[in-house]
């Protein structure tokens, strides 16, 4: 049971405390998805070559993976994946807010992989790769481990997170 009395106490409604919640999971995982694109970038100015499209598609995603697969945070998944397809009033501007700068860094680094796509094409396909990882956020790995007949875990986090950008770079180079 929650006590609502409490929740507007300190968080004035239901939204605000929704909000909240959204601000302290996707602050430190855009925290962690700029930090290892600009080391991906450094890198690469530090060889003089240019950046890999899988290395960036890595930097994006590895921080969900390992956020959303560590075992403290069993319920953050699908509240997360659910919320992102139920936009509660203020959210979605709250989101945008959020995730905008990121998304803007992402898609310069992708547009610097693939020259000859047009930013529109990396938009939308970026917004695919987001649909997989939201897909699988919400994900029972009990329904794939029976629906894979016991072939895939989804709490292997290292292999997930392979598969996962091999799909979304395969995705992002390919019509």
């Amino acid at each position: 049971d929650v006590n609502l009395a409490a929740i507007n106490y300190h968080f004035g409604s239901k939204e605000n405390l929704l909000h909240e919640i959204v601000r302290h999971c996707m602050k430190p995982l855009n925290e962690q998805r700029l930090q290892a694109l600009d080391q991906i970038e450094a890198e690469a100015k530090a060889k003089n070559v240019g950046l890999e499209l899988r290395d960036v598609v890595h930097a994006f995603l590895e921080p969900a993976v390992r956020l959303f697969s560590s075992t403290n945070n069993e319920a953050l998944p699908c509240m997360m994946a659910r919320l992102h397809h139920e936009l509660a009033p203020g959210l979605e501007d709250l989101m945008n807010q959020i995730i905008s700068p990121v998304v803007a860094r992402f898609v310069t680094a992708v547009q610097s992989t693939l020259p000859d796509h047009q930013p529109k094409e990396i938009i939308l396909r970026g917004h695919f790769m987001m649909g997989a990882l939201l897909h699988l956020m919400d994900t029972s790995p009990e329904f794939m481990h029976k629906l894979s007949g016991g072939l895939v875990d989804l709490n292997d986090s290292d292999y997930l997170l392979e598969q996962l950008v091999n799909f979304c770079t395969a995705g992002f180079r390919n019509a």
